[in-house]
């Protein structure tokens, strides 16, 4: 089979190391892959549809493989009448669509011949939402390579933050919006302070306009709370496996996400995570059995099992070195390429 995976927002950083791992993963011997990108599709510049439609008829393409609601338009459009299948990697709800936007999303997901979705429960949500087919649809992990996790560049968190030596460093990872909730870490932390423990909490991720509202209310609580000694902002980490293999624990709040993708890498590189109870994180997290989950929206019980793991931290280290492992095969992109095939396969013979 000759597929092509067709990515055109490179802000997604993740998928843009997904599509490299895929690409140059030496066990694809029953495919081949084929890459397009472009940084500036748009849905009106008619001339970048009829590249595409040039490219998959080039290279005698059988399945495009997307991986956000706008390329899979794009892709049917080019696609049309040619035979080729469009699988579309879905990584978000898209509730708050409008207008042609609502509408070109629930035409892609009536029209594309199969969705892969992150979680069960993304999966049986939308399903269920939109009256989909199960049958023509599928879960698959989102995959990570243990190769990135390990041929990292360290860079010391302490050292760049002058962080003393005495001080746990505690961290999450996300940009600010409601759905991450870190407004709920800063209050957690607000508590945490009292217990006489001696850390610092990193708060990774990106302010963006159309959230200007909510990453202001964090700064302001943040500043009204005294919260200074305690919580450094230090903007989008790019460099997760060194960020996330240096945090002695990784903190979640997740509200209504697909996939907890930083959950997923903090498992990897044998972080202790503490994430709220939800059913999405419960799943990724097999019911607890690797992570620490806390009662969402219940920031008392989100301190007291912070509070926990810090208390016992070297044991916990020791289960957080057990659950690295199965993770790295669970997650890993080993296993991301095996789902990918059996996939392909099957809307082949749609």
């Amino acid at each position: 089979m000759r597929i092509a995976l067709l990515h055109t927002n490179p802000y997604y950083q993740e998928i843009e190391d997904l599509i490299l791992d895929i690409v140059s993963h030496p066990k694809n011997k029953d495919l081949q892959f084929f890459e397009f990108h472009s940084a500036d599709f748009k849905w009106f510049r008619i001339r970048r549809l009829f590249q595409l439609r040039s490219f998959l008829k080039k290279n005698n393409i059988d399945i495009i493989h997307t991986y956000h609601y706008h390329e899979a338009f794009y892709a049917l459009m080019a696609a049309k009448g040619l035979g080729i299948k469009v699988v579309y990697s879905s990584y978000f709800y898209h509730d708050d669509l409008k207008a042609c936007y609502k509408w070109m999303f629930e035409y892609v997901l009536k029209n594309v011949d199969s969705i892969i979705f992150q979680s069960d429960v993304h999966k049986d949500r939308v399903i269920a939402q939109y009256k989909l087919n199960p049958e023509r649809h599928f879960k698959l992990y989102h995959g990570f390579s243990p190769y990135r996790f390990d041929n990292f560049c360290y860079n010391s968190l302490r050292d760049e933050l002058f962080i003393d030596d005495f001080k746990f460093v505690i961290g999450s990872h996300g940009d600010f919006t409601p759905e991450h909730g870190l407004m709920n870490i800063m209050k957690m932390i607000k508590k945490l302070r009292k217990t006489g423990r001696n850390f610092v909490c990193l708060l990774s991720g990106e302010q963006n306009d159309e959230n200007d509202a909510y990453f202001n209310d964090c700064k302001y609580y943040y500043l009204l709370q005294g919260l200074d000694n305690y919580i450094n902002f230090i903007g989008r980490r790019y460099d997760i496996a060194n960020y996330m293999s240096q945090l002695d624990v990784f903190l979640y709040h997740s509200d209504n996400e697909t996939v907890a993708l930083p959950v997923m890498q903090a498992l990897i590189a044998g972080a202790n995570v503490v994430a709220n109870d939800n059913e999405m994180i419960r799943e990724i997290c097999s019911g607890g059995k690797y992570a620490t989950l806390y009662k969402s929206d219940d920031i008392d019980d989100f301190a007291e099992k912070t509070r926990m793991v810090l208390n016992d931290i070297e044991e916990f280290q020791l289960i957080a070195e057990t659950v690295q492992e199965e993770c790295r095969i669970i997650f890993g992109i080993d296993r991301h390429i095996a789902g990918l095939i059996d996939v392909y396969s099957k809307v082949n013979k749609y």
